[in-house]
Order: C-alpha cells, then sequence, then structure tokens
C-alpha cells in the first residue's frame, strides 16, 4: 500500500536521533497506537503501561513527524515525475496525461472554542475537510487541512496552493482527476453529469476506474487510523 510511504521507518528513526533516544521509542510507539486505534488517551496509556498524562506528552512527538513531512508528500513537477505519473495512470484506463487523483475526507473533531458553527459538516458533526492528491500508487502528493467541515471542496480547491502548480504553464503539463464535488477546470477533469453518447459514457466509466485509487485509499486510512473516522472517536 502506497499511502505507508518506504521512507516512514527513516522517519521514525530521524525523529527519535534528534530528540534523544532514551524513551523516544516508547513516544512514538504510544503516539502511533493513540492514532491507530482511535481511542481516548487513558485508554491508550492502560494499553502501555502509562498514565493519560504521559500519553498526551507522548503525543506531542508528532510534532517532529509533522516538520518532516515534506520529505515524504511532495507534488514535484520535474518532467521526470511527470511522465511516471501519466504513464502510471495510462495504464490503469488509458486517460492521458493525467498527473494525480483529488478527493476530500471530513475528520471529526472535538467542537472548537472559536467558531465552532463554522466546523459543523452536513451530516451534523464538527469536523476538517482535509483535501488529498494521490499518485497512480497511492501515495500521498498533497495534503491540505486548514478548511473547517463546513467548507464546499471546490472552494477548497480553490483557496489551497495545488492551482499553482499548474498556473502559470509551463509548470504541469496534465491534470487531475476529480469527483462530482469539483468544478471542471482547465486543469481539473470531472465526470460529466449527463452523458448522452457511448463515448461519454464510456468516458465516465474509464474516469470512474481511474479514481478508484484514492477512494480505495481513504477507506484504508480510516480503516488503519481510526481517529480519523468518526466511529473512533473525535480529535482533540
Amino acid at each position: 500500500m502506497g499511502l505507508i510511504h518506504p521512507g516512514f521507518g527513516d522517519l521514525i528513526e530521524d525523529v527519535v536521533h534528534l530528540r534523544g533516544r532514551e524513551g523516544q521509542a516508547l513516544k512514538v510507539s504510544v503516539a502511533v497506537n493513540f492514532y491507530d486505534s482511535g481511542s481516548f488517551q487513558g485508554s491508550t496509556g492502560e494499553m502501555c503501561g502509562i498514565s493519560q498524562s504521559m500519553t498526551h506528552h507522548c503525543i506531542k512527538i508528532t510534532n517532529g513527524m509533522f516538520r518532516r513531512a515534506g520529505d515524504y508528500v511532495c507534488f514535484c513537477i520535474d518532467p521526470n515525475s511527470q511522465a511516471e505519473r501519466a504513464i502510471g495512470f495510462w495504464a490503469i484506463a488509458g486517460f492521458s496525461q493525467v498527473q494525480g487523483v483529488i478527493d476530500c475526507m471530513h475528520v471529526a473533531i472535538k467542537a472548537p472554542t472559536d467558531q465552532p458553527a463554522a466546523f459543523i459538516d452536513q451530516k451534523g458533526f464538527h469536523s476538517r475537510n482535509v483535501q488529498l492528491v494521490l499518485r497512480q500508487q497511492q501515495e500521498l502528493l498533497s495534503v491540505c487541512t486548514h478548511f473547517p467541515g463546513s467548507c464546499h471542496d471546490s472552494f477548497m480547491l480553490c483557496q489551497s496552493r495545488l492551482p499553482q502548480s499548474f498556473t502559470p504553464m509551463p509548470k504541469v503539463c496534465g491534470w487531475n482527476l476529480g469527483g462530482k464535488g469539483n468544478p471542471l477546470k482547465r486543469r481539473l477533469l470531472t465526470p460529466l453529469r449527463k452523458p448522452q453518447t457511448e463515448v461519454q459514457r464510456q468516458n465516465n466509466q474509464y474516469h470512474l476506474l481511474s479514481r478508484t485509487t484514492i477512494e480505495e485509499a481513504i477507506g484504508f486510512l480510516k480503516m488503519r487510523f481510526r481517529c480519523l473516522d468518526w466511529l473512533g472517536g473525535t480529535l482533540q
């Protein structure tokens, strides 16, 4: 599964090395267990044999991992990277010059004290709307987590940094594949809303096949890290 980057182990080693090895392995284990199970800090602490307050302290190591995220999540625009992504997506369903697939998912959070209403999504939960862009091997190219749950996918796309990679020409020679929630753009292909001909229906089918990579990836993320699924509780 491409979402778990092959260099993830090296990232953990770097974080541990930078902050001192003594006790850091336990901190990483506690933090990953917390995100994996989606349980409360107290429950995670009991499982690992430490207190809730110590669990809270261990989870702070996530900040060190976050600072290295740019080394592993990157929308590279050099010619070789563009060609590799285009060939990979062509092999799936025959779409040419596809550079990534884009979708959003809601991550439930505890109601914030500042403007809590802005974070209420269509299901009535407080959440953040997270925009993901993946390549054909389900490796993350871009992640945007800055918008509250009330924001529409199309608004997030326009306000995120992603369009900057496609303009002005010729930074990226291709386009992303979006869902029905996204507007049709020059660099964003979406399904035809009312296909009339067999060619148009076939176009939508190929579009759907190409986008299964990100739909499966979101399902995997929520299954692997229960904190991302509202059934696993809310992030604080």
